[in-house]
């Protein structure tokens, strides 16, 4: 249909409502794409990514330890 929005009932806007933007996207984080053996920061510590668990978590080596942590709280280390 062209020319004026109309309400899905088909009838017209009221005037306060003509002049009104789409919601915006909002804030989209991008995440890194982690590879075996690339450093990663988790809680402040240095280690270094394993895999990728599939469930949102992965397995990070720190200090000869494995740790499931979320992949979200990772950062380039």
């Amino acid at each position: 249909m062209t020319g004026r929005s109309r309400l899905p009932a088909g009838e017209p806007r009221k005037a306060s409502q003509r002049r009104t933007r789409p919601a915006g996207t909002g804030f989209t984080r991008i995440m890194p794409q982690w590879r075996m053996g690339d450093r990663v920061r988790w809680q402040d510590k240095i280690g270094h990514f394993h895999h990728d668990l599939g469930d949102g978590n992965a397995e990070v080596t720190i200090a000869n330890r494995a740790y499931r942590v979320r992949i979200g709280d990772l950062r380039p280390g």
